[in-house]
Parts: C-alpha cells; structure tokens; sequence
C-alpha cells in the first residue's frame, strides 16, 4: 500500500509540473458557446425615430397650402408632434410655426393628416420649410420645441 502511495504521489507530481507548450500541437475544435449573460443596463433613448423633412422654394399662397409629407405616418397623426419651422429671403434663422406677424400677416398649421400637412396663410411668398415629425415614444419633455435651435440640437438635426 505504501509503494502505491508513492507512486501515485508522484503521477500527481509530474502532472503538476510538466504541461504542453501551445507551440506543441494543433488547436482544438471551439466547445459550445456558454449561456446568454445577464440584460445589461439600458442606454439613454437615441433620436432614430425623429425626421425632418426639408422643402426649400416653396410657393404659398392665401388660403390652404398642401405639403405632401409621405413620413407622418398614421401613428403620427394620432398621437406623434409635428413641428414647423419657416425661413426665407436667405436668413439663416428658422421661425416656429405658428408665424404671426400682424393680424394681416399669418401662417400656421391648420391640419396634420396622413402623408401631408395642410397650411393657412394670409399671404403670397416662397418660403423654406422645415418639418420634425416625432413619434409619440419619444420624450420631447424638458425640451423647448418653440426654438429650433434647441430642438436641432437635442435629436441631432
């Protein structure tokens, strides 16, 4: 028994001190993939669902204007924002929409409707617009959506 031992301890040694160099063989066949870690921790809401839609020389005239808007959607028209911007004459500014200069002097929205948005307006020029169209999931809170600057910058327009 005690020659067993012995010899026993010393396999157990020479197993513990002797190894394989990488260098000595081929690599091996890849085992199974492990199981699926824990959900990480969920990221901040990105923008990838806000559009804006640019229209540039765009004759308006008195009365309603339609603007043919093939991204609102049906889910935008129940329950999403469309924001309006408008600019002309080379300035490089846009003005919110509702534009309301005199009572002789307007422009605004009138109706949002399944691929367009339909305009009012007491006056004849060709203006620029800009149009965000933002989905009822994502959080407009916090933000001023009455300034374009701000809103450009919060969904990286």
């Amino acid at each position: 028994m005690r020659y067993m031992l012995i010899a026993m301890m010393a396999i157990a040694v020479s197993f513990t001190t002797t190894s394989c160099d990488a260098e000595d063989g081929e690599d091996g066949i890849d085992g199974v993939d492990g199981q699926q870690g824990p959900q990480g921790i969920p990221g901040e809401d990105g923008n990838a669902n806000v559009i804006s839609v640019v229209f540039n020389d765009v004759d308006i005239s008195i009365g309603n204007n339609i603007i043919d808007i093939p991204e609102i959607t049906q889910e935008v028209v129940d329950s999403g924002v469309v924001l309006g911007y408008v600019t002309c004459c080379g300035n490089d500014f846009w003005e919110t929409l509702p534009l309301v200069i005199s009572t002789e002097v307007r422009l605004d929205i009138d109706r949002i409707g399944l691929e367009y948005l339909r305009l009012v307006s007491t006056f004849n020029q060709t203006l620029n617009f800009r149009f965000i169209i933002i989905p009822s999931n994502v959080d407009t809170s916090g933000i001023d959506l009455n300034n374009f600057d701000e809103v450009s910058q919060h969904f990286g327009l």
